[in-house]
């Protein structure tokens, strides 16, 4: 790997979430990662997230 890499972490809160959606949970939870990471938000090139989910999908 050729290009700079640097992690930051960030989480939702626990509990039921107030928000509307999916969406806007993940931005709430991912937008304190470039301060974590030590970086500006416009030096972020890509952020991932990783969704974990223990309630089965209901039929």
């Amino acid at each position: 790997m050729t290009e700079a890499h640097t992690d930051g972490r960030a989480h939702s809160a626990l509990g039921k979430s107030g928000l509307e959606n999916t969406g806007q949970l993940m931005a709430t939870a991912a937008a304190p990662t470039p301060a974590h990471a030590g970086v500006e938000p416009c030096d972020v090139a890509a952020i991932f997230v990783y969704v974990s989910s223990l309630e089965r999908a209901k039929s």
